[in-house]
């Protein structure tokens, strides 16, 4: 089978490369169909996952490296599309248990446990490969396995530690700290969100979460604690609102395309939006209640602002709101119900992720989000238009 995958990978860089088509969306392409495949065919459990990761990645790098088309894009995108190969039949039955089972939580936790750990070896099998390479490819392998986890922090249950992580990184670094954490902050938020559907459970955890990290993360250090606590806000708060825009455009595509939501959903979304605004007030106290005197003092006083003048959140959320309200219309509804998650195991990977956070908060690294992935996702936009 690794065979296999070596000649299908190495095969379909050189056609690339000869019709003058390599670049990071075609190696995303051919890495990630390629391990979709063979990943089918697994039957080892982890240990073959992780020997796939490494199989893929190692000859997507070499194969690129002989056909001169080993660049930071396509590197990225080799690591991106072995990792999105190997998870794309377990989220396929994930994403089904969600729908089609709703009181079946403790098979969605198996399942996502599952995944998790699947995506935990083809991880370390990423890196392995690294091992075959030096200098700067070795460390654009190394970066992007670092990435590809960045993405997915919330399903390897890593989101509070590799906040606390970062912003202590970040307080260390003593530059730019309130910039700092309120990139990292609003990142972790959005990541840990998920998706493009906006749910009050979800935002009051997320938000709890990351906020009470940073926090935990400034008084343990006992330095920058009142500009931690601010940055922090502002970057749930920026968060917040960035999955809150996605929510409503999502729910405004789909008035014109396929149906992606059912009536249900639409109707708790639209229930949910509509608490937004208390959600972040009530986590700025619920956060403050469990914090010292510096950082009380400064979340109640912000919570105390959002609560008199209103959060620009309660606007956006009031917009896509009114988005799902037109698309309740539009399908004949106009009542509200309910949804739930499920919890995530944790692993103690956070340093690396942290350490990695604090980088592309200050520049002095790519994250894969604004790397090859975007470059491919901005090509198939192009496509589209």
């Amino acid at each position: 089978m690794f065979t296999t995958l070596k000649t299908e990978i190495t095969d379909a860089v050189k056609d690339a490369k000869k019709n003058s088509a390599l670049n990071a969306k075609k190696t995303y392409t051919i890495v990630h169909d390629a391990v979709a495949k063979a990943a089918k065919d697994l039957k080892g459990g982890a240990k073959d996952v992780r020997k796939l990761s490494s199989e893929s990645v190692s000859s997507a790098v070499k194969a690129l490296e002989d056909a001169g088309g080993a660049t930071r894009d396509t590197v990225s995108a080799a690591v991106s599309g072995t990792v999105d190969g190997i998870r794309h039949a377990p989220t396929e039955l994930l994403s089904a248990a969600r729908k089609d089972i709703a009181n079946t939580k403790d098979k969605i936790v198996s399942e996502e446990e599952k995944l998790a750990t699947s995506l935990r070896e083809s991880f370390e099998g990423a890196k392995d490969a690294a091992k075959d390479f030096s200098g700067d490819i070795r460390d654009e392998i190394t970066d992007s396995v670092a990435d590809a986890k960045l993405e997915m922090t919330e399903l390897l249950g890593l989101t509070r530690d590799a906040v606390k992580d970062a912003v202590k990184k970040a307080i260390e670094n003593g530059a730019e700290v309130d910039e700092n954490v309120r990139k990292i902050t609003r990142d972790a938020t959005t990541k840990a969100m998920g998706g493009i559907k906006f749910t009050a459970e979800r935002a009051r955890e997320v938000s709890n979460t990351v906020l009470s990290a940073a926090v935990e993360a400034s008084e343990e250090a006992g330095e920058y604690v009142s500009e931690t606590a601010h940055a922090a806000a502002d970057g749930v708060h920026d968060g917040l609102g960035d999955v809150i825009t996605r929510t409503r455009d999502s729910i405004a595509k789909s008035r014109k395309e396929v149906r992606d939501y059912t009536t249900g959903e639409l109707k708790q979304i639209e229930k949910d939006l509509h608490s937004a605004g208390d959600v972040f007030v009530d986590t700025l106290h619920r956060v403050a209640d469990r914090s010292g005197k510096v950082a009380k003092g400064v979340l109640d006083e912000i919570a105390e602002d959002a609560r008199k003048a209103g959060s620009s959140l309660r606007e956006m959320a009031s917009k896509a709101a009114s988005a799902a309200g037109d698309r309740l219309k539009d399908l004949g509804e106009d009542t509200l119900e309910v949804g739930k998650k499920a919890a995530h195991s944790v692993v103690d990977e956070a340093s690396e992720l942290g350490s990695r956070m604090v980088s592309v908060a200050r520049g002095a690294a790519v994250g894969m989000w604004e790397g090859a992935r975007k470059a491919y996702a901005d090509d198939d936009e192009k496509e589209e238009k």
